[in-house]
C-alpha cells in the first residue's frame, strides 16, 4: 500500500513517479469514511520545513486532529506535522514530572507542548521560526484552555538567550536537532533532561555522536523508518 497519513479529515499521500495520485484519492475517500480532503505531498521544503502539499479532493488543508485527549487545529500546507509520533509525544508526556520548566524548542503547533500540559502540571516556553504554527499554537491553547505556556516566535538558536534555566528540552527537528544541541546545553540545568530526534543511518554510532557533550544517553528508540538507509531516532538524554 502507497504511503499516506491521515490528519484529522485530510489524507496526505506521499507523493511517487509510479503512482496514481488521482486513483489512490478516490479509494482513501470510499474506504475512510472520515476524510474530506486529499493533498498530495511533494516533499518539504523552505527554512520552515513545510510540506509542499497540491489539494486534489476536497476544499481545504486545514484540520483539528485529536490525541489523547488533545484537539490540534493545523494546517497541512502551512505548518509540518506528522500523525506518526503520536505515540512518541504520548510517551515524553508520561514521562514528564509535575512541576518541571521545559523549552519545547521546534515546537511547530504544539502537540508536545500540549499534550504535556494537558495531562501534566508544568510550565512551557514553545517556539517556533514558522509564524502559522505560533498562531496555530496560540488557538490551540485556547481550544484546549490550557495555561503555563508561552508561546515564541523566533530562531531557537536567538530564542534561548531570553529563557530560564528549564529542567526539558524537547528537540523536534529530525534534519538539524544536532546543530542546536548546544543551545540546548545552556539552558539545561543540571540533571535535565534532553528528548531529542534525528533522522540518521540506520547503523550510525549515537553513542560516539554525544560523547564529548558530557551527556548520557538514557535510552534509544527507532521511531520509525525515514528511508530504506536511515531511521527516524529518538533519544532521551540527560547532563
Amino acid at each position: 500500500m502507497p504511503s499516506f497519513d491521515i490528519v484529522g479529515d485530510v489524507a496526505i499521500i506521499k507523493y511517487r513517479d509510479d503512482l496514481d495520485v488521482e486513483e489512490l484519492a478516490d479509494y482513501i475517500l470510499k474506504k475512510h469514511k472520515n476524510v474530506k480532503n486529499v493533498a498530495v505531498d511533494y516533499g518539504v521544503i523552505g527554512e520552515t520545513r513545510v510540506r509542499n502539499v497540491k489539494l486534489i479532493r476536497g476544499n481545504t488543508t486545514e484540520t483539528i486532529y485529536k490525541e489523547f485527549g488533545v484537539r490540534i487545529k493545523v494546517d497541512v500546507a502551512k505548518v509540518y506535522f506528522s500523525p506518526r509520533l503520536a505515540t512518541e509525544r504520548w510517551r515524553v508526556a508520561k514521562d514528564v514530572e509535575d512541576g518541571e520548566v521545559i523549552y519545547d524548542m521546534f515546537c511547530g503547533v504544539g502537540p508536545f507542548t500540549l499534550l504535556i500540559a494537558k495531562h501534566k502540571n508544568v510550565e512551557i516556553y514553545a517556539s517556533d521560526i514558522n509564524p502559522h504554527a505560533i498562531e496555530f499554537l496560540k488557538e490551540n491553547i485556547r481550544l484546549n484552555k490550557l495555561s503555563r505556556i508561552t508561546p515564541i516566535l523566533g530562531d531557537a538558536a536567538i530564542v534561548w538567550k531570553s529563557l530560564p534555566k528549564v529542567d526539558r528540552v524537547i528537540m523536534n527537528l529530525p534534519h538539524s536537532s544536532y546543530m542546536f544541541i548546544d543551545y540546548a546545553l545552556n539552558i539545561l540545568k543540571k540533571g535535565g533532561t534532553i528528548n531529542y530526534y534525528e533522522i540518521l543511518p540506520k547503523d550510525f554510532n549515537l553513542y560516539q555522536r554525544f560523547e564529548r557533550k558530557d551527556l548520557k544517553i538514557i535510552n534509544i528508540r527507532r521511531v520509525h523508518e525515514y528511508s530504506p538507509a536511515k531511521t527516524l531516532f529518538s533519544l532521551t538524554l540527560k547532563t
